[in-house]
């Protein structure tokens, strides 16, 4: 057993003695399999927080029916109700990491996103679906910050991207698992047992955070000549108004609440699409949001982070016209996709675009770190995943549900929508295909218009990219 080598490390931090040798030697010893178990479970935690997240997209069209719902209630569900406690609790939670205990607070996480998952699978309305939501998203909150802050503690500087990619993986594990395993469940056994069954493991996660795993002294990992860090932390509005004071980062801050609106936007409704346009079943849906979700994600995410290394060393327009470049391509594949009458065709033409849209993630963060000083780099990345999920997972969804519901009922032309087909399903027998057909040209234009937002994003991307040549050829400022 490895006991005696962790439990050690509940305690404070030993300070370096004047050889730079004692705090090392008087440090807990982390061995290479406890690491391992670690990264395992940081993996798993990271990968149920998506299954959460995407399970109420693979199911969407189940639960409209059930309960009843428009598309935009849908994208509400999918949305707003997460993002809104979600992106609002991360500042002051990441502040508590760096003085409480981090495994208890990731532990409590787990257990209040996934048991009000859990209690989802419950809901008999609306408003009981968007409560539990929204406890979903207070959850979560509670997971990245302190599982990047535990990393470091455990990696040292050369090992810690290698740590962080390994917890990055969890996007792709928990959106094909989420995808592929729900939609099979509630093809199966309904949506209600497909919430259930998969929320129900991460409270088993969460007893073996508590239960395995000893919080390990800060800045184990750091060396023990590094520069001091000890000076206050300068206001979060300082670090807003330096980085706002820049043309590029404002221009760059417009693009990604955009690109991320029409990225989230898009994968809220794809299972809807294909069940209404296409004839898939729920299950037949759920793996193709799986194949589209994994290989995008994985796709974009790893090559837009190496050629981004490779370019920006032309010079630091790159990190605007990468992702602009990415955008544009996107848009006309997304177009093609929402338009071909083959499903795979759709399919393949969807997952590439996801793939060049998502070219945006990796630059956009890289350059706001670029940006500030380094005791300003925790709030820059606060910045960037406030905006990606209030904006983009927050209205997104909301939006391109409401544009769903106003194109369906245009093109419905037999009366009121919402009452002869509520949750989609006729009400009269007579008015089935009326129905069906108005939903399905619903969904389609709407996640075609919903493609402007990523042309938008071009457009102030490539003008960032502008502002940083200026900024490059004139460093001081002076005309």
């Amino acid at each position: 057993m490895q006991r005696s080598g962790t439990e050690a490390a509940s305690g404070s931090r030993v300070p370096a003695t004047a050889s730079g040798t004692g705090g090392a030697a008087s440090a807990p010893a982390f061995s290479s399999a406890y690491r391992r178990w670690l990264l395992l479970l940081i993996l798993l935690a990271s990968a149920f927080g998506y299954i959460d997240r995407v399970i109420i997209q693979t199911l969407g069209q189940a639960i409209k029916e059930d309960l009843r719902l428009t598309d935009f209630q849908l994208g509400i569900l999918g949305g707003l109700s997460f993002a809104l406690l979600y992106s609002t609790l991360g500042l002051p939670i990441a502040r508590l990491a760096e003085r409480a205990n981090r495994l208890r607070i990731i532990a409590v996480s787990i257990g209040v996103f996934s048991g009000m998952a859990l209690l989802c699978g419950t809901a008999m309305s609306f408003a009981q679906l968007f409560l539990y939501r929204i406890g979903v998203g207070i959850g979560e909150a509670g997971v990245q910050a302190p599982s990047v802050s535990l990393l470091g503690d455990h990696f040292p500087a050369h090992r810690r991207g290698m740590a962080l990619g390994i917890m990055k993986l969890g996007s792709p594990v928990g959106s094909v698992t989420g995808a592929v395993a729900g939609g099979w469940i509630a093809h199966a056994y309904g949506w209600r047992a497909a919430l259930i069954a998969m929320a129900a493991p991460g409270l088993v996660l969460a007893l073996l955070y508590l239960l395995t795993l000893r919080e390990p002294p800060r800045g184990l990992s750091d060396d023990a000549g590094a520069p001091a860090t000890d000076e206050p932390l300068p206001p979060f509005s300082q670090v807003m108004r330096l980085m706002l004071a820049r043309a590029e980062f404002r221009h760059l801050l417009i693009g990604l609440a955009l690109a991320t609106m029409g990225l989230y936007s898009a994968g809220a409704f794809v299972t809807a699409f294909f069940i209404r346009v296409h004839g898939l079943t729920l299950a037949q849906a759920g793996l193709y949001f799986g194949v589209l979700s994994g290989i995008s994600a994985t796709t974009g995410m790893l090559v837009g982070g190496y050629a981004i290394d490779a370019i920006a060393r032309r010079g630091p327009q790159w990190y605007g016209l990468f992702p602009a470049l990415g955008l544009v391509i996107a848009a006309p594949l997304y177009l093609a996709g929402y338009s071909v009458a083959d499903a795979r065709l759709s399919l393949a033409l969807q997952t590439l675009a996801g793939a060049f849209l998502l070219f945006h993630n990796v630059p956009t963060l890289v350059a706001f770190q670029n940006m500030v000083g380094l005791r300003m780099r925790a709030s820059a990345a606060f910045v960037f995943f406030f905006v990606s999920t209030l904006v983009g997972i927050g209205f997104g969804p909301t939006l391109l549900g409401w544009l769903s519901d106003s194109f369906a009922a245009r093109a419905f032309g037999a009366g009121d929508f919402a009452q002869s087909c509520p949750g989609g399903k006729a009400v009269l027998a007579d008015l089935a295909g009326r129905c069906r057909q108005a939903s399905a040209i619903g969904v389609r234009h709407a996640l075609m218009a919903a493609v402007a937002l990523m042309l938008w994003s071009a457009i102030h991307y490539a003008m960032a990219a502008r502002r940083m040549t200026m900024a490059a050829d004139n460093p001081t400022g002076k005309a």
